[in-house]
Protein backbone atom coordinates (compact mmCIF):
# COMPACT_ATOMS: atom_id res chain seq x y z
CA UNK A 1 0.00 0.00 0.00
CA UNK A 2 2.72 2.69 1.07
CA UNK A 3 4.66 2.05 -2.10
CA UNK A 4 1.25 2.77 -4.28
CA UNK A 5 0.58 5.93 -2.64
CA UNK A 6 4.13 6.83 -3.27
CA UNK A 7 3.56 6.02 -6.76
CA UNK A 8 0.90 7.73 -7.42
CA UNK A 9 2.33 10.84 -5.31
CA UNK A 10 5.08 10.94 -7.50
CA UNK A 11 3.03 10.69 -10.29
CA UNK A 12 1.28 13.57 -8.82
CA UNK A 13 4.39 15.88 -8.51
CA UNK A 14 5.90 14.88 -11.99
CA UNK A 15 2.58 16.36 -13.54
CA UNK A 16 2.82 19.64 -11.13
CA UNK A 17 6.56 19.49 -11.98
CA UNK A 18 5.42 19.68 -15.94
CA UNK A 19 3.34 22.43 -15.87
CA UNK A 20 5.49 25.01 -13.55
CA UNK A 21 8.74 25.07 -14.95
CA UNK A 22 10.79 24.05 -18.09
CA UNK A 23 13.63 22.57 -16.58
CA UNK A 24 14.13 20.79 -12.84
CA UNK A 25 15.10 23.59 -10.13
CA UNK A 26 15.95 23.48 -6.95
CA UNK A 27 13.92 25.23 -3.79
CA UNK A 28 15.43 22.58 -0.72
CA UNK A 29 18.60 21.20 -1.92
CA UNK A 30 18.04 18.41 0.12
CA UNK A 31 14.69 17.76 -0.52
CA UNK A 32 15.05 18.19 -4.37
CA UNK A 33 18.91 15.86 -4.32
CA UNK A 34 16.64 13.18 -2.77
CA UNK A 35 13.35 12.91 -4.73
CA UNK A 36 15.01 14.53 -8.19
CA UNK A 37 11.84 17.39 -8.47
CA UNK A 38 11.59 20.83 -9.45
CA UNK A 39 11.04 23.01 -6.71
CA UNK A 40 7.55 23.57 -8.02
CA UNK A 41 6.68 20.28 -7.68
CA UNK A 42 6.57 21.23 -3.52
CA UNK A 43 6.45 24.66 -3.34
CA UNK A 44 4.68 27.59 -4.37
CA UNK A 45 7.58 30.17 -4.27
CA UNK A 46 9.01 29.30 -1.02
CA UNK A 47 7.87 27.97 1.77
CA UNK A 48 4.48 27.88 0.95
CA UNK A 49 3.43 24.32 0.04
CA UNK A 50 1.52 22.28 -2.99
CA UNK A 51 -0.50 20.14 -2.74
CA UNK A 52 1.64 17.42 -3.47
CA UNK A 53 4.10 18.97 -1.10
CA UNK A 54 1.87 18.26 1.78
CA UNK A 55 1.71 14.41 1.05
CA UNK A 56 5.64 14.84 0.75
CA UNK A 57 5.64 15.95 4.38
CA UNK A 58 2.93 13.53 5.74
CA UNK A 59 4.86 10.73 4.47
CA UNK A 60 7.94 11.24 6.58
CA UNK A 61 10.06 13.29 3.87
CA UNK A 62 11.15 9.76 2.35
CA UNK A 63 9.92 9.83 -1.26
CA UNK A 64 13.23 9.94 -3.65
CA UNK A 65 15.74 7.77 -4.72
CA UNK A 66 17.86 6.18 -1.68
CA UNK A 67 17.26 4.74 1.32
CA UNK A 68 19.34 5.80 3.83
CA UNK A 69 20.99 9.46 4.56
CA UNK A 70 23.41 10.57 2.47
CA UNK A 71 25.37 13.89 2.37
CA UNK A 72 22.74 15.16 0.08
CA UNK A 73 20.25 15.40 2.73
CA UNK A 74 22.73 18.44 4.16
CA UNK A 75 21.84 22.07 2.67
CA UNK A 76 22.24 25.78 4.43
CA UNK A 77 19.95 28.67 3.75
CA UNK A 78 21.06 32.70 4.45
CA UNK A 79 18.79 35.32 5.24
CA UNK A 80 20.45 38.57 5.11
CA UNK A 81 19.31 41.85 4.51
CA UNK A 82 18.88 45.93 5.07
CA UNK A 83 16.67 47.44 7.37
CA UNK A 84 15.57 51.03 7.83
CA UNK A 85 12.76 52.05 9.96
CA UNK A 86 10.95 55.26 9.70
CA UNK A 87 12.08 57.10 12.86
CA UNK A 88 14.99 55.91 14.37
CA UNK A 89 14.72 53.96 17.42
CA UNK A 90 16.54 54.99 20.50
CA UNK A 91 19.08 52.97 21.66
CA UNK A 92 19.46 51.08 18.64
CA UNK A 93 17.65 48.63 16.54
CA UNK A 94 19.19 45.75 18.60
CA UNK A 95 22.17 45.56 21.02
CA UNK A 96 24.65 45.79 18.78
CA UNK A 97 23.46 47.81 16.07
CA UNK A 98 22.68 51.72 15.25
CA UNK A 99 19.15 53.10 15.58
CA UNK A 100 18.11 52.67 12.17
CA UNK A 101 19.38 51.91 8.33
CA UNK A 102 21.24 48.49 9.40
CA UNK A 103 22.74 45.42 7.65
CA UNK A 104 22.50 41.83 9.18
CA UNK A 105 23.05 38.41 7.80
CA UNK A 106 20.06 37.54 10.60
CA UNK A 107 19.78 33.89 9.89
CA UNK A 108 22.34 31.68 8.88
CA UNK A 109 21.03 28.03 9.25
CA UNK A 110 22.32 24.32 8.81
CA UNK A 111 20.08 21.73 7.67
CA UNK A 112 19.10 17.88 8.06
CA UNK A 113 16.27 17.36 5.35
CA UNK A 114 14.75 13.67 4.14
CA UNK A 115 15.02 10.24 4.58
CA UNK A 116 16.55 8.00 7.66
CA UNK A 117 15.63 4.50 7.26
CA UNK A 118 12.82 4.23 4.22
CA UNK A 119 11.54 0.92 4.68
CA UNK A 120 10.81 2.06 8.20
CA UNK A 121 9.17 4.79 7.02
CA UNK A 122 11.42 7.12 9.00
CA UNK A 123 12.69 11.06 7.78
CA UNK A 124 13.43 14.02 9.29
CA UNK A 125 13.48 18.03 9.11
CA UNK A 126 16.32 19.58 11.26
CA UNK A 127 17.39 23.03 11.51
CA UNK A 128 20.08 24.41 13.65
CA UNK A 129 20.72 28.28 12.80
CA UNK A 130 22.79 30.55 14.10
CA UNK A 131 20.86 34.23 14.77
CA UNK A 132 23.12 37.11 13.67
CA UNK A 133 20.84 39.80 15.63
CA UNK A 134 20.83 37.84 18.95
CA UNK A 135 24.94 36.57 18.21
CA UNK A 136 23.88 32.90 19.34
CA UNK A 137 23.16 29.56 17.85
CA UNK A 138 20.54 26.99 18.89
CA UNK A 139 18.33 24.68 17.49
CA UNK A 140 15.41 25.61 15.61
CA UNK A 141 12.68 23.67 13.56
CA UNK A 142 13.37 19.96 14.64
CA UNK A 143 10.03 17.60 12.88
CA UNK A 144 11.23 13.87 12.92
CA UNK A 145 8.80 11.43 11.74
CA UNK A 146 7.39 7.88 11.35
CA UNK A 147 4.80 6.98 8.87
CA UNK A 148 2.85 4.40 7.29
CA UNK A 149 0.00 4.09 4.04
CA UNK A 150 -3.13 1.72 4.66
CA UNK A 151 -6.36 1.95 4.05
CA UNK A 152 -9.78 2.80 5.49
CA UNK A 153 -12.61 1.70 3.99
CA UNK A 154 -11.60 1.25 0.63
CA UNK A 155 -9.61 4.39 0.56
CA UNK A 156 -5.76 5.62 1.04
CA UNK A 157 -5.13 6.93 4.77
CA UNK A 158 -1.55 7.93 6.08
CA UNK A 159 -1.30 7.33 9.84
CA UNK A 160 1.88 9.16 11.49
CA UNK A 161 3.91 10.06 14.50
CA UNK A 162 6.00 13.03 14.92
CA UNK A 163 8.98 14.36 17.65
CA UNK A 164 8.99 18.23 17.19
CA UNK A 165 9.57 21.50 19.19
CA UNK A 166 6.75 24.07 18.19
CA UNK A 167 3.09 23.64 18.17
CA UNK A 168 1.88 24.17 14.60
CA UNK A 169 5.55 22.96 12.99
CA UNK A 170 4.42 19.85 11.71
CA UNK A 171 1.62 21.69 9.60
CA UNK A 172 1.06 21.09 6.37
CA UNK A 173 -1.16 24.41 5.57
CA UNK A 174 0.34 27.88 5.53
CA UNK A 175 -2.39 29.64 7.87
CA UNK A 176 -0.74 28.80 11.50
CA UNK A 177 1.99 31.05 12.68
CA UNK A 178 4.32 28.41 12.56
CA UNK A 179 4.76 28.52 8.74
CA UNK A 180 2.15 31.88 8.31
CA UNK A 181 3.20 34.89 6.60
CA UNK A 182 5.42 36.65 7.01
CA UNK A 183 7.51 34.19 5.84
CA UNK A 184 11.05 35.73 6.32
CA UNK A 185 10.01 38.85 8.90
CA UNK A 186 12.75 41.63 9.69
CA UNK A 187 14.39 40.88 13.03
CA UNK A 188 15.39 44.21 13.47
CA UNK A 189 12.95 47.37 14.64
CA UNK A 190 10.26 47.31 17.34
CA UNK A 191 8.31 44.34 18.40
CA UNK A 192 4.69 45.18 19.99
CA UNK A 193 3.87 43.52 23.08
CA UNK A 194 1.18 41.24 22.67
CA UNK A 195 1.64 37.42 21.20
CA UNK A 196 -0.19 34.56 21.48
CA UNK A 197 0.84 31.51 23.10
CA UNK A 198 1.09 29.30 20.33
CA UNK A 199 3.16 31.33 18.74
CA UNK A 200 5.60 31.96 21.96
CA UNK A 201 5.81 28.45 22.70
CA UNK A 202 8.40 27.74 19.65
CA UNK A 203 11.61 25.70 19.95
CA UNK A 204 11.20 26.15 23.85
CA UNK A 205 9.19 22.99 23.87
CA UNK A 206 9.65 19.77 22.95
CA UNK A 207 6.91 16.90 22.16
CA UNK A 208 5.22 13.77 20.73
CA UNK A 209 1.83 13.21 19.05
CA UNK A 210 0.25 11.20 16.31
CA UNK A 211 -1.59 11.79 13.05
CA UNK A 212 -4.01 10.72 10.59
CA UNK A 213 -5.12 11.49 6.79
CA UNK A 214 -7.87 9.80 5.41
CA UNK A 215 -8.68 9.88 2.25
CA UNK A 216 -5.12 10.88 1.26
CA UNK A 217 -4.25 12.26 -2.02
CA UNK A 218 -2.88 14.84 -3.57
CA UNK A 219 -6.35 16.39 -4.42
CA UNK A 220 -8.56 15.75 -0.84
CA UNK A 221 -7.52 15.56 2.60
CA UNK A 222 -9.20 14.75 5.84
CA UNK A 223 -6.66 15.51 8.33
CA UNK A 224 -6.62 15.34 12.47
CA UNK A 225 -3.37 15.43 14.43
CA UNK A 226 -2.43 15.57 18.28
CA UNK A 227 0.78 16.68 20.29
CA UNK A 228 1.38 16.67 23.81
CA UNK A 229 4.17 18.85 24.49
CA UNK A 230 6.62 19.73 27.89
CA UNK A 231 8.58 22.21 28.60
CA UNK A 232 12.73 21.86 28.34
CA UNK A 233 14.42 21.81 31.68
CA UNK A 234 16.55 24.68 32.23
CA UNK A 235 19.94 23.15 31.39
CA UNK A 236 18.71 21.50 28.36
CA UNK A 237 16.79 25.08 27.38
CA UNK A 238 20.15 26.59 27.77
CA UNK A 239 22.58 23.70 25.96
CA UNK A 240 20.03 24.44 22.91
CA UNK A 241 19.94 28.46 22.73
CA UNK A 242 16.67 27.94 23.91
CA UNK A 243 16.80 29.34 27.29
CA UNK A 244 15.62 30.13 30.16
CA UNK A 245 12.90 27.29 30.89
CA UNK A 246 9.35 28.43 29.60
CA UNK A 247 7.60 28.01 32.49
CA UNK A 248 4.93 25.86 31.92
CA UNK A 249 3.48 23.41 34.11
CA UNK A 250 2.50 19.81 32.83
CA UNK A 251 2.05 18.91 28.99
CA UNK A 252 0.63 21.21 26.71
CA UNK A 253 -2.04 19.63 24.78
CA UNK A 254 -2.12 20.69 20.73
CA UNK A 255 -4.62 19.82 18.04
CA UNK A 256 -5.42 20.08 14.69
CA UNK A 257 -8.01 19.32 12.26
CA UNK A 258 -8.42 20.23 8.65
CA UNK A 259 -10.53 19.39 5.30
CA UNK A 260 -9.07 20.06 2.24
CA UNK A 261 -10.43 19.33 -1.71
CA UNK A 262 -9.43 19.93 -4.96
CA UNK A 263 -10.82 20.47 -8.19
CA UNK A 264 -8.57 20.69 -10.97
CA UNK A 265 -6.25 23.64 -10.42
CA UNK A 266 -7.41 24.85 -7.35
CA UNK A 267 -7.49 23.63 -3.61
CA UNK A 268 -9.33 24.79 -0.39
CA UNK A 269 -8.73 23.83 3.11
CA UNK A 270 -10.98 24.52 6.16
CA UNK A 271 -9.51 23.81 10.01
CA UNK A 272 -9.23 24.55 13.29
CA UNK A 273 -6.34 24.07 15.95
CA UNK A 274 -5.86 25.13 19.28
CA UNK A 275 -3.48 24.20 22.85
CA UNK A 276 -4.32 24.48 26.40
CA UNK A 277 -1.52 25.17 29.14
CA UNK A 278 -0.90 26.35 32.11
CA UNK A 279 2.30 28.67 32.66
CA UNK A 280 4.00 29.47 36.03
CA UNK A 281 3.83 33.62 36.75
CA UNK A 282 6.71 35.68 36.00
CA UNK A 283 9.89 34.07 37.08
CA UNK A 284 8.73 31.49 38.94
CA UNK A 285 8.76 27.57 38.05
CA UNK A 286 6.74 26.21 40.94
CA UNK A 287 3.50 26.57 42.69
CA UNK A 288 0.22 28.10 41.25
CA UNK A 289 -0.45 28.55 37.66
CA UNK A 290 -2.07 30.56 34.76
CA UNK A 291 -4.21 29.23 32.64
CA UNK A 292 -3.94 30.04 28.68
CA UNK A 293 -6.42 28.36 26.05
CA UNK A 294 -5.99 29.56 22.25
CA UNK A 295 -8.65 28.57 19.72
CA UNK A 296 -8.37 29.05 15.76
CA UNK A 297 -10.16 28.81 12.56
CA UNK A 298 -8.27 28.92 9.46
CA UNK A 299 -8.87 28.92 5.75
CA UNK A 300 -6.57 28.36 2.41
CA UNK A 301 -7.17 29.04 -1.19
CA UNK A 302 -4.77 28.06 -3.84
CA UNK A 303 -4.82 28.17 -7.96
CA UNK A 304 -1.50 26.61 -9.22
CA UNK A 305 -1.63 26.65 -13.12
CA UNK A 306 1.04 26.33 -16.18
CA UNK A 307 2.11 30.32 -15.84
CA UNK A 308 0.86 31.63 -12.50
CA UNK A 309 0.20 30.99 -9.08
CA UNK A 310 -2.41 32.31 -6.84
CA UNK A 311 -2.74 31.43 -2.89
CA UNK A 312 -4.93 32.77 -0.16
CA UNK A 313 -4.27 32.04 3.87
CA UNK A 314 -6.99 33.45 6.70
CA UNK A 315 -6.86 32.74 9.92
CA UNK A 316 -8.96 34.06 13.44
CA UNK A 317 -7.22 33.09 17.20
CA UNK A 318 -8.99 33.42 20.10
CA UNK A 319 -6.73 33.05 23.61
CA UNK A 320 -8.46 33.02 26.49
CA UNK A 321 -6.33 33.93 29.36
CA UNK A 322 -7.20 32.95 33.46
CA UNK A 323 -4.24 34.82 35.57
CA UNK A 324 -5.29 32.49 38.94
CA UNK A 325 -1.80 32.79 39.71
CA UNK A 326 -0.38 36.34 38.79
CA UNK A 327 -3.15 38.43 39.47
CA UNK A 328 -2.76 37.79 43.39
CA UNK A 329 0.68 38.66 42.71
CA UNK A 330 -0.36 41.79 41.10
CA UNK A 331 1.48 41.14 38.25
CA UNK A 332 -2.20 41.41 35.92
CA UNK A 333 -4.89 44.05 36.49
CA UNK A 334 -7.31 41.39 35.67
CA UNK A 335 -8.40 38.20 36.69
CA UNK A 336 -9.52 36.95 32.96
CA UNK A 337 -8.41 39.02 29.49
CA UNK A 338 -8.83 37.31 26.19
CA UNK A 339 -6.69 38.15 22.78
CA UNK A 340 -7.55 37.78 18.91
CA UNK A 341 -5.24 37.25 16.34
CA UNK A 342 -5.99 37.79 12.57
CA UNK A 343 -4.60 37.32 9.69
CA UNK A 344 -5.25 37.88 5.98
CA UNK A 345 -2.68 36.78 3.47
CA UNK A 346 -2.82 36.74 -0.95
CA UNK A 347 0.17 36.10 -2.99
CA UNK A 348 0.80 35.71 -6.36
CA UNK A 349 3.50 33.97 -8.02
CA UNK A 350 3.95 34.54 -12.25
CA UNK A 351 5.83 31.86 -14.38
CA UNK A 352 7.93 30.98 -11.18
CA UNK A 353 9.64 34.21 -11.89
CA UNK A 354 8.26 37.32 -9.52
CA UNK A 355 6.03 37.19 -7.12
CA UNK A 356 3.96 39.62 -4.50
CA UNK A 357 1.82 39.33 -1.45
CA UNK A 358 -0.20 41.47 0.55
CA UNK A 359 -0.65 40.76 4.06
CA UNK A 360 -2.59 41.93 6.90
CA UNK A 361 -2.42 41.55 10.41
CA UNK A 362 -4.64 42.41 13.64
CA UNK A 363 -4.07 41.96 17.34
CA UNK A 364 -6.56 43.17 19.41
CA UNK A 365 -7.94 42.41 23.12
CA UNK A 366 -8.83 43.42 26.77
CA UNK A 367 -6.88 46.29 28.01
CA UNK A 368 -4.89 45.31 31.14
CA UNK A 369 -1.88 48.06 32.91
CA UNK A 370 -0.53 45.54 34.70
CA UNK A 371 0.16 42.46 31.58
CA UNK A 372 0.87 45.24 29.19
CA UNK A 373 2.21 48.21 31.14
CA UNK A 374 6.14 46.08 31.06
CA UNK A 375 8.19 49.33 30.55
CA UNK A 376 8.42 52.65 28.77
CA UNK A 377 6.89 51.05 25.09
CA UNK A 378 3.15 50.75 26.50
CA UNK A 379 1.99 53.50 28.27
CA UNK A 380 -1.83 52.40 27.70
CA UNK A 381 -1.71 48.92 28.91
CA UNK A 382 -3.57 47.97 25.31
CA UNK A 383 -2.23 45.13 23.43
CA UNK A 384 -3.93 46.29 19.88
CA UNK A 385 -1.64 46.69 17.00
CA UNK A 386 -2.87 46.40 13.33
CA UNK A 387 -0.26 46.60 10.49
CA UNK A 388 -0.11 45.93 6.26
CA UNK A 389 2.40 44.34 4.62
CA UNK A 390 3.22 44.34 0.89
CA UNK A 391 6.11 42.52 -0.43
CA UNK A 392 7.53 41.85 -4.12
CA UNK A 393 9.77 39.20 -4.61
CA UNK A 394 12.30 37.77 -7.83
CA UNK A 395 13.40 33.97 -7.97
CA UNK A 396 15.88 34.05 -10.42
CA UNK A 397 16.76 30.21 -10.25
CA UNK A 398 13.34 28.53 -10.01
CA UNK A 399 13.63 27.60 -13.54
CA UNK A 400 17.20 25.88 -12.56
CA UNK A 401 20.59 27.71 -11.05
CA UNK A 402 23.91 28.03 -12.95
CA UNK A 403 25.37 24.97 -14.38
CA UNK A 404 28.40 24.99 -11.34
CA UNK A 405 25.70 25.04 -8.96
CA UNK A 406 22.15 23.59 -9.80
CA UNK A 407 21.01 23.39 -6.33
CA UNK A 408 20.97 26.95 -5.53
CA UNK A 409 17.78 28.89 -4.83
CA UNK A 410 17.26 32.16 -3.74
CA UNK A 411 14.52 34.89 -3.42
CA UNK A 412 15.33 38.75 -3.40
CA UNK A 413 12.77 40.72 -1.41
CA UNK A 414 11.24 43.73 -0.77
CA UNK A 415 8.92 43.75 2.42
CA UNK A 416 7.07 47.12 3.44
CA UNK A 417 5.15 46.97 6.62
CA UNK A 418 3.25 49.99 8.16
CA UNK A 419 1.41 50.23 10.91
CA UNK A 420 -1.99 51.54 12.02
CA UNK A 421 -2.23 51.19 15.50
CA UNK A 422 0.74 49.57 17.40
CA UNK A 423 0.70 48.66 21.32
CA UNK A 424 -2.49 50.12 21.54
CA UNK A 425 -2.91 53.58 19.94
CA UNK A 426 -2.29 55.13 16.34
CA UNK A 427 -0.58 58.35 18.23
CA UNK A 428 1.65 58.71 21.30
CA UNK A 429 1.14 54.90 22.05
CA UNK A 430 4.42 54.76 24.66
CA UNK A 431 3.60 58.29 26.21
CA UNK A 432 6.64 60.20 24.99
CA UNK A 433 5.07 61.18 21.51
CA UNK A 434 5.62 57.83 19.35
CA UNK A 435 3.35 57.12 16.92
CA UNK A 436 2.53 53.84 15.51
CA UNK A 437 3.83 54.91 12.05
CA UNK A 438 7.11 55.47 13.43
CA UNK A 439 7.63 51.59 13.04
CA UNK A 440 6.93 51.55 10.05
CA UNK A 441 9.69 48.87 7.96
CA UNK A 442 11.09 48.65 4.95
CA UNK A 443 13.21 44.89 5.01
CA UNK A 444 15.18 44.49 1.62
CA UNK A 445 17.48 41.39 1.03
CA UNK A 446 18.25 37.93 0.13
CA UNK A 447 16.89 34.37 1.38
CA UNK A 448 19.67 31.93 -0.28
CA UNK A 449 19.14 28.40 -0.09
CA UNK A 450 22.05 26.00 -1.38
Amino acid sequence: MKRDLLKGAATSALVLAGLAVGRPAHAIPAFAAQTGLPCAACHIGFPQLTPFGRIFKMEAYVLGTHDYPSLRNFSAMVQAGFTHVKDKVPGGLAPDFPSNNAWSAQQTSLFYGGVLDKKLGLGAFIQGTYDGVGHQFSWDNTDIRFAQGAKLLGKPMIYGFTFNNSPGLTDLWNTLPAWGYPFIPPALGVGNTASIQISALAQAVAGVGGYVAVNATPANLLYGEVDLYKALPDHTAYALGAGPEAGVAGAIPYWRFAIQHSLGENSIEFGTSGLVDHPYPSGLKHGPTDDITDLGVDTQFQHISANQAISLQASYFHEAQHWGASYPLGDTANLNDSLNMETVTVSYLWHQLFGATESFNNIDGTADSGLYNLDSANANGKPNTQSFTTELDYYPFNRGGPKFFPWVNAKFFVENTFYTQFNGRAHNYDGNGRNASANDVLFTGIWLVF
